[in-house]
């Protein structure tokens, strides 16, 4: 470990390479020696060691083996893979900032710079649906403007024909009135006509039998004597 704080990378390798010779494939081992290597410029062997080194079941380790291969890719000018592992390795471990300034750094990288051209055709579209959006939602007003102007003069409609029919009723009940009333006007009059004839009669029956009573007064008297 010393040795390649010191950054005395050949020693440190050949030191992770005797621990793999005597324990066998051990992880973290294999980390050191891919770190070494790495500083080496040897990328190849760095490449094989961090991903020996992704069987540890400590998943820091993976972490950490996964920015170093991400690191190693980009050596080797292979950014989508190198994006890969960054983004792998925050999966693992979210607050790794160095493992997210890669992968955004990168990432920026492989989008295309934006010309004016099309920076200018994109407002032109964006204006474009904008104005479609206007005109659509003016028609669409327009459209709800002229439903409710007819709805409004069929109800106006059938309100007058409403009207017009209660007005006949109504016509209809005074004609039926005033004929009920002149029926009844009529029946009045012939009852008083008859009431009057009547009273006639009786006048006359008064007055033919005032003239029998005087003449059976002037048969009697004409008797007397």
């Amino acid at each position: 470990m010393n040795h390649y704080e010191n950054q005395e990378f050949d020693a440190a390798q050949q030191y992770y390479e005797s621990i793999l010779m005597e324990r066998g494939n051990n992880a973290a081992a294999q980390f050191g020696r891919g770190a070494s290597s790495f500083q080496r410029g040897d990328l190849e062997t760095a490449k094989q060691s961090f991903e020996q080194s992704l069987k540890s079941s400590d998943q820091s380790l993976q972490a950490k083996a996964l920015y170093n291969l991400g690191n190693t890719f980009y050596q080797n000018q292979k950014n989508e893979e190198a994006l890969a592992f960054y983004r792998k390795a925050l999966e693992l471990d979210p607050t790794d900032k160095e493992a997210k300034y890669n992968y955004e750094f990168l990432k920026y990288q492989q989008e295309p710079p934006k010309d004016e051209n099309q920076e200018q055709d994109q407002n032109e579209d964006q204006e474009n649906q904008d104005q479609e959006e206007q005109d659509q939602d003016k028609e669409k007003q327009e459209k709800e403007e002229e439903e409710n102007e007819e709805k409004d003069q069929e109800d106006q409609e059938e309100k007058e024909e409403q009207q017009e029919e209660q007005n006949q009723d109504q016509e209809q009940q005074e004609q039926q009135q005033q004929q009920q009333e002149a029926s009844e006007e009529g029946k009045a009059q012939d009852l008083k006509q008859a009431e009057s004839i009547l009273d006639a009669l009786k006048q006359d029956e008064k007055i033919m039998q005032k003239q029998q009573i005087a003449r059976a007064k002037s048969r009697k008297l004409a008797k007397d004597w």
